[in-house]
């Protein structure tokens, strides 16, 4: 119910009581505009996380004990041999839980990466793989009646690069690959097997890596560089 007064200077005042047939909402908790980071993640709690890994490597590099490693899982792994003809992409997907959070999680691996005589072209299927999966979304978006929350999110996230512990330097063949997925997605170089090298070699091979990438000007050594400087300034 809504009444109207207005007083002798014209200032019209609303009051607003409640009717007979009207009931009182009790507030549970605190109402206002400094909640809502709280409600932003609660819905992102309910609705859950995606996240897509692509792992390029050799063959028995050490892409799925990483992997295992990193979510505590032991995630199904089919052995490969080195006689794959070609790449090959596969991916699996595994719906992972840690106490109420939710995790969907999207392993892509390079089948057969580097194994074949002629590594020229080694990197085009990653390249296509990446780019299907931005035409995908591109074409969920373009939909009259879209849905983009039900809908999976299939975008490579990350790349994690494993390089073989040779401690000179990198391959003609990971510089060629790094060079073409870093427009992209993001790459994180991982040396792989790195206990099987000297602490000695294990550094100088660092030094070569970084000094290589940035001859290349690859947007990783922006990111390792500035890694390495937030990790040198929390030691102090």
């Amino acid at each position: 119910m809504v009444v109207r007064s207005e007083n002798r200077s014209g200032h019209v005042k609303v009051h607003r009581t409640l009717g007979p047939d009207s009931r009182t909402l009790v507030l549970q908790g605190h109402v206002g505009f400094d909640s809502l980071p709280d409600q932003l993640v609660n819905k992102c709690v309910n609705l859950g996380f995606d996240m897509n890994i692509l792992c390029v490597g050799e063959t028995g590099i050490g892409k799925s004990t990483l992997m295992d490693c990193l979510f505590k899982a032991n995630f199904d792994d089919t052995v490969h041999t080195h006689k794959s003809p070609g790449v090959e992409i596969s991916q699996h997907i595994y719906n992972l839980k840690e106490g109420n959070v939710k995790l969907r999680l999207a392993i892509v691996d390079s089948v057969g990466y580097g194994d074949q005589i002629n590594k020229e072209n080694s990197f085009k299927p990653l390249v296509d793989y990446i780019d299907e999966q931005f035409e995908n979304y591109l074409q969920e978006e373009l939909k009259i009646k879209r849905d983009l929350i039900t809908f999976h999110d299939s975008r490579i996230q990350v790349c994690l690069y494993f390089l073989v512990p040779t401690g000179h330097s990198i391959r003609s063949l990971d510089l060629m690959t790094m060079k073409a997925l870093d427009k992209k997605c993001n790459i994180i170089p991982i040396i792989a097997k790195s206990d099987t090298v000297s602490k000695s070699e294990l550094d100088t091979f660092k030094a070569n890596i970084m000094a290589e990438l940035n001859l290349t000007m690859l947007k990783s050594t922006l990111f390792l560089s500035t890694m390495r400087r937030f990790l040198r300034s929390t030691r102090k």
